[in-house]
Parts: structure tokens; sequence; C-alpha cells
């Protein structure tokens, strides 16, 4: 697998610049922090001091730092995704700093379509009988694509909540698809997402495990389309990989968010919109996370303690990319096993918080 010379430059180079200007934004938030620090008020916020929520700053100069330094096919892709993705990028940093819900999954679908138009990657293929023939008509395909990017990259939104979680399971997810391309010799397709996951990585270690700066709705969103984007391109480009290969990778992030749309769906949050505390990470920090930060002695990193915990689903889908073939069956078989191993610990968890007094 031939990789050209850029690609030991670039993803340091992104790592760095996503970290100095991640550095940069937490000392200087005396300057800017009238425009938007994150308080502790409400049932998602388990922080004490106010903090930036603007992280999608350092990761958006972090790529395109990158795609300058860049050249060739790598550069001409990492392109056009990183134009698609402008939509979910400012709609993010409009709500980051007006407090105001704005047209999320409208945004990513857009980005998802404008992907799609301009690289002509699609999802045509998803191994169900009759679904398939219904993909391979382009108008169903593009739209289909459109859709599943949108709904996918609002996944990390749902599971952004203490210090590293969101960030950590996208590096864990992006070294998954680098992993997956490398298994298939797609050396353009590994470097991407290596790129994607030395961004995170350095808004990832001011965030992790104190929580100096956090992704907010820019960065999840921006985060979670490019971690989308990868999942439809993984087998668009390589046929030999199915699709559900792609699905197993967001195992954790989409779980959460079909789980939490059924739970609100049944009128546990007064809207299906409305922030709760019912997701796992919340009851794995109320059960678990708690308790292990004071055995250990550090009670102030219960929250760093959560993300470690539930970094257990996507290093398991990470194994089971290096270990598993990347077929259908064997992608279908773990993930209803990952599913279930989540759905066990949430109602077991749930039912020990109902018989504690």
């Amino acid at each position: 697998m031939a990789i050209d010379g850029t690609s030991m430059i670039a993803p340091i180079l992104g790592f760095l610049v996503s970290f100095i200007v991640s550095v940069v934004i937490v000392r200087t938030k005396h300057l800017h922090g009238r425009f938007k620090l994150d308080t502790g008020d409400g049932v998602q916020k388990f922080h004490k001091s106010p903090t930036p929520r603007v992280g999608g700053i350092s990761l958006a100069l972090g790529y395109f730092v990158v795609w300058l330094s860049m050249e060739g096919e790598t550069r001409d892709l990492f392109g056009l995704v990183g134009l698609a993705g402008i939509a979910p990028l400012a709609f993010g940093m409009a709500e980051d700093l007006t407090q105001r819900v704005g047209a999320r999954l409208l945004a990513t679908i857009t980005s998802g379509l404008g992907f799609a138009m301009l690289t002509g990657y699609t999802i045509d293929s998803v191994d169900v009988y009759g679904v398939d023939a219904v993909l391979r008509i382009p108008l169903f395909a593009f739209a289909f694509t459109a859709f599943a990017i949108g709904g996918a990259a609002n996944s990390i939104n749902i599971i952004d909540g203490f210090h590293g979680l969101a960030s950590g399971t996208l590096i864990i997810i992006f070294l998954s698809f680098a992993l997956a391309g490398w298994r298939v010799g797609d050396a353009v397709f590994v470097q991407l997402a290596l790129l994607m996951a030395a961004i995170v990585g350095g808004f990832f270690v001011v965030n992790f495990p104190y929580g100096k700066l956090f992704l907010g709705d820019s960065g999840a969103y921006f985060t979670g389309y490019l971690m989308a984007i990868l999942a439809v391109m993984l087998p668009a480009r390589n046929s030999e990989v199915s699709p559900w290969v792609s699905l197993l990778i967001l195992g954790y992030p989409v779980t959460e968010t079909i789980v939490s749309m059924v739970r609100r769906s049944r009128g546990t949050a007064s809207h299906p919109g409305e922030p709760d505390d019912a997701h796992l990470h919340h009851i794995v920090h109320r059960n678990w996370a708690r308790g292990a930060a004071v055995m250990f002695n550090v009670p102030s990193l219960d929250s760093p303690m959560t993300s470690v915990i539930m970094w257990i689903f996507p290093v398991t889908t990470l194994l089971s990319v290096w270990f598993l073939e990347l077929n259908t069956l064997s992608s279908v078989l773990f993930l209803a096993l990952i599913v279930a191993c989540y759905v066990m610990a949430y109602r077991g968890l749930l039912a020990r918080e109902k018989l504690e007094p």
C-alpha cells in the first residue's frame, strides 16, 4: 500500500495546529468569554467552572491548514469533504454563540447531499434484498446517503457530555476506519482517516481529562459529519467491504442515538429534542464512575472516568475490525452483540438505581 510523502507531515501538522489553537482559546477566554462560556447549569452539565465551547474553531483551522499542506488525490478529496462540511460547522457555531437551536439535522443532511454530489460516493447497497434494488436508482441513493450522513453526524452530539467522551470515541472510530482501509489496501482512505484522528487528537489533549475546552455544537456536528462520510466512503471505494462494517464501527454512537429516540418517544422527556440525563453515559457516571473516582482518591475526575468506561464500546468495535472478516455476516453478528451488551448494561444499571434507597 503506497502512501505519498505528505502522509507523515500532515497528521503531525493537523495535531499541532488543533492543539495550539485549542490552548490559545483556553488562555484567552477572558477576552471572548462574554460571547460564549458554558456554565454548569443544566441536566447534562457536569463541569464546575465556565468553559469555552468553541472547540470547532480549532478543528476547522486544523483541517484547513492540513489541506493546504497536502497534494495529489488525497488533497483533492480532503478539500471536497471539507467544503461540503461547512454547513454543520457554521450552523453549529451559530448555536454555540447564540444558544438558539437551529436546523442542525437539516445542516448535516445538506452537507451529506453536498458530499455525495461533489465526490460521487453514495450508499447504493446495504446487502438487504429489495432495498438494494431501490438504491440502484441514483435519486434514492443520493437521498438515502444524505439522510444517513445527517443522522450519523448528529449522534456525536448525543454522546457529547463528559470530558473526552465524544472526542475520544471519535479518535477510536477514525482509527477503526483507518484499520479497515489498511486491511483492503486503500492508502488514500487510510490517510484521510488518520488525518481526522490527528486533528481531533490535538483538541483531545486539551479536552481530556480536565475539560478545559468543549467541542460545542460546531465541533460535534463537524466531526460527526467527518465520521459519517468515512462510513459512506469505505464500502463505496472498496466493494469487498460490506456496508455493515461501517455501521459496526459506528455502533456505539448510533445505538445511543436510537435508544434515546425510542426512550423519548415513550414520554420520558417532555420533548424528543429536550436534553436529559438518561443516556447510558449518565447512568454509568452515577453508578460506576463516581465510585471509581472516589476509590482511586480522585473524586474530581469522575467525568473523565465515565469516558474511560464508555470507551469500552468503540474499543471493542476497533478490535472486531482487526479480527473479523469485513463481510456482512460477521459485522451483523458482532453489531448485535454490541447492542445486546449496551441494552443489558442500560437495564442492569437502571434496575440497580431503583433498588438503592
